[in-house]
């Protein structure tokens, strides 16, 4: 089973996304960023449940995502997610569970303050979401980082070609050799991973979105 996570210049204009999947992924079954995190001080997108609904009525959603949202705020000095901000991701979780579907928590930090920070804030959910590691974490191979989520009832990697060349470094970049993004995508298999999402989508399709050998190779895997 293979779903897609469709991004439209950041998602930050929800018209323009709602255009975007109603005229090119009606009736494709696809996974939704409910929260997008960002550079400015206050995140770039936190849908509401009216937005979502809006979404689904022109495609065909799966399951939600939640990207970073734990290592986003501790990005921003915060040790622990605000009571408003707690509230808004349960908010979403009953409703995505309500209409049956699938929810997904992506994180790259790893350590006892976003353990803690995540005990908190999945509290009661741990068994109803599936908890995704990112592979984009400069300090940690991505081992380390599938053995922590393989502690939830349900896990899986979020595999990337994102990296920087110094863990210091400011930017990032996303053209990591195929081949340690397939080692990637192999362990997270071998140590049972449920699922294996895979990004940027420019590292595997070109600009006429047709697949790249990236892509080929992922399908070996796979």
């Amino acid at each position: 089973m293979v779903w897609v996570i469709p991004e439209y210049n950041g998602n930050t204009n929800l018209p323009s996304r709602l255009e975007m999947l109603k005229q090119n992924f009606t009736g494709i079954s696809v996974v939704i960023d409910v929260f997008e995190g960002g550079k400015n001080p206050n995140p770039n997108v936190i849908l509401e449940i009216e937005d979502l609904e809006k979404i689904m009525n022109v495609t065909d959603v799966k399951a939600i995502r939640f990207p970073e949202v734990i290592s986003w705020y501790m990005g921003k000095n915060q040790t622990c997610l605000s009571n408003e901000t707690i509230a808004w991701i349960h908010r979403m979780f009953d409703f995505a569970l309500d209409k049956n579907l699938r929810i997904y928590w992506s994180e790259w930090k790893l350590g006892t303050d976003i353990e803690g920070i995540a005990k908190e804030t999945l509290a009661g959910y741990e068994d109803k979401i599936t908890y995704l590691y990112q592979t984009n974490n400069p300090w940690e191979i991505p081992l380390i980082g599938n053995c922590y989520a393989h502690e939830f009832p349900h896990w899986g990697a979020s595999v990337q070609s994102w990296y920087k060349v110094h863990p210091n470094d400011t930017e990032e970049r996303d053209d990591l050799d195929i081949d340690i993004v397939s080692e990637y995508a192999k362990i997270a298999r071998n140590m049972g991973a449920e699922t294996i999402q895979f990004e940027p989508y420019r590292y595997f399709f070109n600009n006429s979105s047709e697949p790249m050998e990236t892509m080929e190779k992922m399908w070996e895997i796979i």
